[in-house]
């Protein structure tokens, strides 16, 4: 079972068991991980659980939420991430069992590679779905609004190349560059897309 270590300053102060689909993070003693602090909102943050794995999403916080210090949405969560919600982190660890399953999913991801694609969800080209091959692909219009999605060892990350309006990923500016994960929306000039990496 996965659980959730928060610290302050550096210190322990409680440590959870992911026991549940849903658990709430927030100031109000209604949620399963209470954070009794002003930086923190009433009902902040959840973390949903599905045979997918555990995802962090912020629930409309005054302050926001990040993973490894990149402001997110929603975010699928890996062993040692770590969340910042106000002032206190949150460490994400899963069991030894659990990162065995995790470390065999990768080899068989070796064997058979994931494949990346962005698939358009609105206008014209609604379902039209381009498949990632180079190691740094560009989208977008010249002068207007440019990303650049990029290939590293093990993921992809969207960066903002041209154009004086931001690009966002699940609904948030990226200002310079951004980690994208399987399933992450990508808002580009109007159009919406599907980042997907299976």
């Amino acid at each position: 079972m996965a659980k959730i270590i928060v610290t302050f300053n550096g210190l322990i102060q409680q440590e959870v068991s992911i026991s549940k689909s849903r658990m709430t993070i927030g100031r109000r003693p209604g949620n399963d991980i209470v954070i009794d602090h002003l930086t923190v909102s009433g009902q902040h943050a959840a973390i949903d659980t599905t045979s997918n794995g555990s995802f962090v999403l912020d629930l409309g916080s005054t302050n926001g939420t990040m993973v490894n210090g990149q402001p997110i949405k929603k975010h699928l969560l890996q062993h040692d991430d770590v969340i910042d919600i106000g002032k206190y982190k949150l460490r994400f660890q899963m069991e030894k069992n659990e990162q065995v399953t995790a470390i065999s999913s990768s080899a068989s991801a070796t064997a058979i590679p994931k494949i990346a694609k962005i698939k358009v969800l609105n206008g014209n080209n609604a379902g039209k779905e381009m498949t990632l091959t180079k190691p740094i692909t560009t989208i977008g219009s010249p002068g207007v609004q440019v990303v650049a999605i990029t290939k590293h060892e093990k993921h992809y990350s969207l960066a903002h190349v041209d154009g004086s309006q931001k690009p966002k990923v699940n609904g948030v500016d990226v200002e310079k560059s951004a980690p994208l994960a399987s399933g992450d929306i990508i808002d580009l000039m109007s159009t919406k897309m599907q980042f997907l990496f299976v």
